[in-house]
């Protein structure tokens, strides 16, 4: 009789675990949507075998776990990928407004510049002209407002990027917090014995945001618990200890910096990596050449006119007078750049007062043309250099914005594949377990059966 109750038994076990495994399915197949959900699988094991009366019996079967699907090598990709889209992905937006604020057209600065040069070569047509005169100021007017308004658009860009790396700061670190969090939760529930399989992959989609946000890299220890690590290797989790990233107003810029207690490291691009590394390039590095070349652009026109200028004569018998305030220095001069002249009188067009003389509106007209940018550029070619330099950096962040989003895609879809819910396997699983209980229940019913023979025998 004890074997038909050790049936019993086994049949029960197997009901249960059928009902249980198709559960699973079932959780399976409601999360195929889910964002970063790993398949569920049931872990079947045996029950030890019992000696009875010299026969080992085996007692059945039972679900000693629940696993999660998962893939640590595409779990880095994921994360390499995420970093890398990131770092492109933040530069793309101001690369587009910095090719409008720098581009090559008649109603921007190269416009203005040509049109500079331009109202000489008119004025030496007529140098006794007050429209023409007058045509010279306006147009170096207009020279000095576009060279103003380039560099404050640009100034306007780079504190948006103050801006953007403050909420990417705030994300950070309401990201790493969570992380913490869960790895206290992960580490607890598991040192039961249970698994923490919703909570493992909530966490592997911060540890991918995370990188997307930041770069960096992560470990896990034996307790479960992520360390993650910023490129340069400085930690931003360990175990359940988080360290916050820091920002302060320096000047006119964002300074972001990690704090580790004892010591404040500031943050650059040589040590974080993803979207922050890009909004530092552009703020730090990238809007700052370009204000630079600006500058050297807009002191050299300043210096060969005013050094013309001043040889030339007015018509009110002036010289040595400059046609642009002279500038100390060379840094800030695009965005400090004036006129020094406000009366048509004072243009000086010949070497004499005469107003027929156009022999230094000649010159400056002539200058227009001169390579006289390190001695090998025009003002304008020099200027077309410089949105030369915004062209291909944008066209290289559009390249590998498609290249790295195609990439992340592409091992996206292979992790869905290896670890993600396929409705087709879970469709066979299903009939599988769904077989699997009906048998059971056969199996029950036909213990139960012969049960009740025996006992109406013994009966």
């Amino acid at each position: 009789m004890s074997g038909l109750i050790n049936a019993l038994n086994i049949g029960k076990s197997s009901l249960l675990d059928g009902q249980r495994a198709i559960e699973v399915v079932g959780n399976n197949i409601s999360n195929v949507n889910t964002e970063g959900y790993s398949r569920q699988v049931p872990v079947f094991t045996d029950f030890p075998t019992l000696n009875m009366n010299g026969f080992m019996v085996g007692r059945g079967s039972k679900i000693d776990v629940l696993d999660r699907e998962y893939n640590n090598f595409l779990a880095k990709m994921m994360q390499e990928k995420s970093a890398a889209l990131g770092e492109e992905d933040a530069k793309s937006t101001a690369l587009d407004e910095m090719e409008r604020i720098i581009s090559i057209s008649e109603n921007g600065l190269s416009g203005s510049i040509d049109n500079f040069f331009g109202s000489w070569q008119d004025l030496t047509n007529d140098p006794g002209s007050r429209v023409n005169r007058d045509l010279v100021l306006q147009s170096g007017e207009r020279l000095v407002q576009d060279f103003q308004a380039t560099v404050s658009e640009l100034t306007k860009l780079s504190e948006s990027m103050n801006t953007m790396l403050q909420s990417r700061v705030d994300d950070l670190n309401l990201s790493i917090n969570e992380v913490a969090s869960l790895n206290l939760r992960i580490s607890t529930i598991e040192s039961t014995g249970q698994p923490a399989l919703a909570d493992r992959d909530k966490r592997d989609l911060l540890l991918q945001k995370i990188t997307s946000l930041v770069g960096g890299t992560n470990t896990e220890n034996a307790a479960g618990m992520a360390s993650i690590f910023l490129p340069n290797g400085l930690p931003l989790v360990s175990d359940a200890t988080t360290m916050p990233i820091l920002t302060e107003r320096v000047g006119d810029t964002l300074q972001i910096s990690l704090d580790l207690g004892s010591h404040k490291y500031e943050l650059n691009t040589e040590r974080v990596g993803g979207e922050m590394r890009g909004l530092m390039y552009l703020r730090d590095e990238f809007i700052p050449e370009k204000v630079a070349d600006l500058d050297k652009l807009a002191n050299g026109i300043i210096t060969e006119v005013n050094a013309l200028h001043r040889a030339g004569t007015g018509l009110d018998g002036n010289t040595d007078r400059d046609f642009f305030a002279p500038l100390a220095e060379e840094a800030g001069a695009a965005g400090m750049i004036r006129m020094n002249l406000d009366n048509y009188r004072e243009v000086a067009a010949g070497d004499s007062s005469a107003p027929g003389d156009n022999t230094n509106a000649l010159r400056l007209s002539a200058l227009g043309t001169a390579r006289v940018m390190d001695g090998s550029e025009t003002f304008v070619g020099y200027y077309a250099r410089i949105a030369g330099d915004v062209g291909v950096e944008a066209s290289r962040n559009k390249l590998a914005l498609a290249g790295n989003r195609d990439a992340l895609t592409q091992v996206a879809n292979l992790r869905d594949n290896t670890v993600g819910v396929s409705l087709e396997e879970e469709m066979i699983s299903l009939i599988k377990f769904q077989k699997s209980f009906e048998a059971s229940a056969k199996y029950l019913s036909t213990v139960d059966e012969v049960m009740s023979q025996l006992l109406a025998i013994r009966g």
